[in-house]
């Protein structure tokens, strides 16, 4: 049972991921747009591109780190 309960976790934590990484990247790519007609606003995309960058790793962080605590408890019962 805890086995099927670990799937479905890790399950959810890829989906959030990648819902993430699908945002991060329609923002960019709108930015980059906006850029492309408006080249003043290169140095606030820039600036949001490295908030948007390091707040993002944060989370993927966070995600991996709480991913990985119950692996390990995974392999401590199946070890």
């Amino acid at each position: 049972m805890e086995k099927i309960h670990f799937i479905k976790e890790a399950k959810r934590s890829m989906h959030g991921i990648i819902w993430q990484f699908l945002l991060q990247g329609f923002l960019l790519i709108a930015l980059g747009v906006l850029v492309v007609m408006y080249p003043e606003l290169l140095i606030l995309f820039f600036a949001f591109t490295f908030i948007m960058i390091g707040i993002g790793s944060l989370i993927a962080a966070y995600k991996i780190r709480r991913f990985t605590k119950k692996f390990d408890v995974f392999f401590d019962l199946f070890g």
